[in-house]
């Protein structure tokens, strides 16, 4: 099991403004998320928010299992709803239209424009 303070955390993974495009961006697109669960091990999750990905019970899941500083996603290659704590995450890729790892998958950094 790695130690927390080993883990090369995403640096945006505090930055509300990262986490409500993280949402907006699942909401058309599929990405994939390398996270440290609360047990330790480290997980690689492909997931969207895409509505036509999501089961018919979408909205009621979401808006039950809703938490500051969690994110709430459909796991496609699962095939259910899974949690994850934000301050968790370590990476973060957006792979557009493609359910699967893309050969040059772009990472989603939100730039300071001011």
């Amino acid at each position: 099991m790695a130690n927390i303070e080993e883990m090369n955390f995403h640096p945006e993974r505090n930055n509300d403004d990262w986490r409500r495009d993280i949402e907006e961006l699942l909401r058309t697109t599929y990405g994939r998320f390398v996270f440290q669960k609360v047990n330790g091990d480290v997980r690689t999750m492909y997931c969207t928010l895409r509505v036509e990905e999501l089961p018919e019970e979408y909205n009621k899941e979401l808006s039950s299992r809703a938490k500051p500083g969690i994110l709430v996603v459909y796991d496609y290659e699962n095939d259910g709803w899974r949690s994850m704590r934000y301050d968790s995450v370590i990476s973060f890729a957006s792979l557009g239209d493609n359910r699967k790892q893309p050969k040059n998958p772009s990472t989603f950094v939100l730039s300071d424009t001011e």
